[in-house]
């Protein structure tokens, strides 16, 4: 018995985004909230918080702006500052799109 081919289904949520102009976008802010979850994860195991990552950022403001989902222009000496602050270093990588699929 052959199944019925469901004529509820559409396109793929990244078919949209894509046809829309917004897949980078959404990956910038996924990006972004996931160094932040890896921050907060490093601070716990490092005994840290945000006062030690205000001292080595310099300044409360870009403190905020660290932990803020929405502001997405963080320079790369920024994240790199705050990574070393947890005990870390910062990583970047090419993807090449097919691959992520």
């Amino acid at each position: 018995m052959r199944r019925k081919k469901n004529i509820h289904t559409g396109s793929s949520l990244a078919d949209f985004l894509e046809a829309e102009g917004l897949e980078a976008q959404v990956s910038v802010r996924a990006t972004k909230r996931t160094f932040i979850h890896q921050l907060e994860k490093r601070m716990v195991k490092a005994k840290a918080n945000k006062s030690k990552l205000r001292k080595a950022l310099g300044s409360p403001t870009t403190t905020t702006r660290v932990f803020d989902e929405d502001y997405t222009a963080l320079s790369l000496d920024t994240m790199s500052r705050a990574a070393s602050a947890v005990g870390c270093e910062l990583k970047i990588a090419l993807v090449p799109l097919k691959a992520r699929r």
